[in-house]
Formats: structure tokens, sequence, C-alpha cells
């Protein structure tokens, strides 16, 4: 099977694997435990911690371990507007962020918070100029992610960043389609949270990681929590955290060379399947998408459809992000951009990584276009 299902999840790499074998025999013990097996897994834990902080050049203070990138992204949207809901109780993100985004801002309505819904331009980019037309006194809260899950879309942060200087609210961020794949430094996003997840970079899954500024103050979403200074509670997964930290260091350690080669990926990928635009479109406006996430609509065919019918044939991808292709549901980022719902269930999503080789792309290129070719003639046929 050739995977292409990377911004789903992927393996964890030898050395990833290595560390959490090697931590699970050393630092086993609870690290909120006052004994000498706990003082050693919690150093542990402050090391791996202090790794992934550097990396981001952010401080290690303000960066907590959740048990996946969805959970981190819930527990600091929540823990930062409820701790200013006195200031006001207007909120804001896009129609296109990932579930875990929307859900906690449902949640966050539901609860009597009011919540304007950025819409997208017809790529698929949340412009700074719609942020700034949403603002009100009462705003308290933004949340932008900088990569789309689906089209890969790259949204303007540090635009939208520094226009928010001048504004109380606080900017928080997505950031798990592009930790260890795109340059990246939060503070010059001027971000005062983000979230990120160990297993899109090669590390394991089941855990995440939430940034908030140690210059706030933030109200813990469980009361009388311990662990992780009070963001989230249960024990620690210290042979997890350590694996992350091996996999972030040598996500960025490779991270030009990985970008060069998923360039060259893609562009392989679209020569070999090179159908005509009225057959297969690319999603997004290319000179503003990440290289790792290749959006496309099949016209005439349904995603699923061609998923299947590729997966049949060796090739795995998917149909949109993993958090919501079970419920069968278009798009919702195509939805965002404009696209009707049978446009919308025409989408595919081709995820990438340096670990696949040219062979690879050109035999998944060349079974898509002749699943699409196939397609058309029968459709021909019967008309």
């Amino acid at each position: 099977m050739i995977y292409l299902d990377y911004a789903a999840t992927t393996p964890m790499s030898a050395s990833a694997l290595e560390a959490y074998r090697q931590a699970s025999l050393r630092f086993f013990g609870n690290a909120s435990s006052l004994h000498d097996t706990g003082t050693e897994a919690e150093r542990a834990l402050e090391g791996a911690r202090r790794a992934i902080a550097s990396l981001l050049d952010v401080s290690r203070d303000g960066l907590f371990f959740t048990g996946c990138g969805s959970e981190a992204s819930f527990l600091a949207l929540a823990s930062l507007a409820l701790s200013r809901q006195d200031k006001g109780r207007h909120i804001i993100t896009s129609t296109i962020e990932h579930s875990s985004v929307r859900n906690s801002f449902q949640w966050l309505e539901s609860n009597g918070f009011d919540v304007t819904w950025i819409s997208t331009d017809r790529d698929g980019v949340i412009q700074a100029d719609r942020v700034r037309e949403a603002l009100r006194d009462d705003t308290i809260l933004v949340s932008v992610q900088h990569v789309n899950s689906e089209i890969g879309t790259v949204h303007p942060l540090e635009e939208i960043g520094r226009l928010l200087l001048d504004h109380p609210a606080l900017f928080h961020s997505d950031l798990v389609q592009s930790f260890g794949k795109l340059p990246l430094k939060p503070e010059e996003l001027h971000l005062d949270s983000f979230t990120i997840s160990a297993h899109k970079i090669h590390g394991p899954k089941g855990l995440g990681a939430a940034w908030i500024s140690p210059k706030l103050s933030w109200r813990p979403f469980i009361p009388e929590t311990i662990h992780e200074h009070g963001f989230r509670p249960g024990t620690v997964d210290v042979p997890a955290i350590a694996a992350f930290a091996v996999a972030a260091r040598e996500a960025f350690a490779n991270l030009q060379a990985n970008l060069e080669t998923v360039h060259s990926l893609k562009k392989i990928f679209l020569e070999t399947v090179s159908l005509e635009p009225a057959v297969v479109r690319v999603e997004g406006n290319n000179a503003r998408t990440s290289p790792y996430i290749l959006g496309l609509t099949t016209r005439g065919m349904e995603g699923q459809f061609a998923m299947l019918e590729c997966n049949q044939r060796g090739i795995a991808f998917s149909t949109g992000s993993a958090c919501q292709v079970n419920q069968q549901k278009p798009s919702p980022t195509l939805l965002a951009m404009g696209r009707n719902e049978e446009e919308a269930r025409q989408f595919v999503r081709i995820s990438l990584d340096p670990e696949l080789t040219e062979r690879d792309i050109r035999r998944a290129g060349e079974i898509l276009r002749r699943v699409m070719e196939e397609h058309l003639q029968l459709s021909k046929s019967v008309l």
C-alpha cells in the first residue's frame, strides 16, 4: 500500500519509537510523585518540555502536554475565554477551522459566548481584513488556523497578529499541520497561544500540547487539577513526551530539506495525474498552500468513490480531515469557499511526506488518473 494520508497521521520514526521504549523502562514513575523514581520522571518530562519549547523559541513555562491536539485546542480556548469573560464575551474564528476548534467555539457559544464565524475568500484564505471587520470592543479571543487540514491553505497569521497588537483580544492558532513542517516562530506571528500534535510528525499518537504565554492568566477548565500546572488532569505520559521531543527535533533539523523533497513530490504527482482542470481541479491558491497537503476536486466522481477505487489498487488517501470523514459529510472547507454540496463531495485529499519515493508518487498519480479516465468513459457510455 502506498500511503498518502500523512495529514491524518504518520508512523512513528525509528528514533522516536526507541526513545519511547527507553523512557518506558527508565522513567516509568509518576512525574508528580516526590520519591526519587518520580523525580527522575519529572526531570525527563521537563527536559522534553524544554526541548520542544526551544525549537519554537517560546518559554517552556507556557507549554502544557495533553492527550491530543484536539484536547489541547479545547483546553486552551476554553481556559482563555472563561478567564476573560468579565471583559467581554465576543470571540472570533473561521468557518474552515479543524473540527476540534469549531467544536470548541460551538461549546463556548452554547455557554453564552457570542461567536463571529469569518468566511474565506474563493481560494480558502482567511484575510486579515475580515478579522478587522469582525473585531468589537468586547472581543476577547481570536483563533485562526495556520494551515488548513483539507486544502493546505497557509493563512496570513503574521498580518492578523500585527492587527491584534492594537486590540486587547488574545490570538490563538492551531499549528498542528505546520509544526515541524513549515518555518515557524510563534513570536513573529504575535501568538498568545497555540496548539500542536505529536503524531503528525512521526511521534506517538494520543499526545498534543498547548502553549499559553506565561504573561497571561488563565482559568483551569477542570478545577483542582494538579498535573501540568493545573492545565489538564491525569498522570503525564512521560515516555510518549520523550518520544515527541525526539520526533520534533528530527523534524526541525530536516525541515528545509524535507520541504524541498515534498515540493518536488507534489509537482511530480500533479504532472503524472495530468488531467484537464475540467476533470481534476487543484483547490486553493498554490502560492499560499503547504506542499504537504494537496486538495483535489474530482469532477463528476464522489471523493469517497475515488478513494475506495484507489484503495483497492493499493493507494491510500482520504476525503478530508480524519476527524470528520466518518460523518460522510461534504468537505466543510469547500462549502465555506462557496462550492455546493455536490462539488464538496467530489473532494479528495492527498497528503505527502519526505519518506515517499518518486516511484511511489508516480504510481499513485497513474492510478488516480486511470480511475478518473475509466469513470469518464463509463459516464459517457451511460449517456
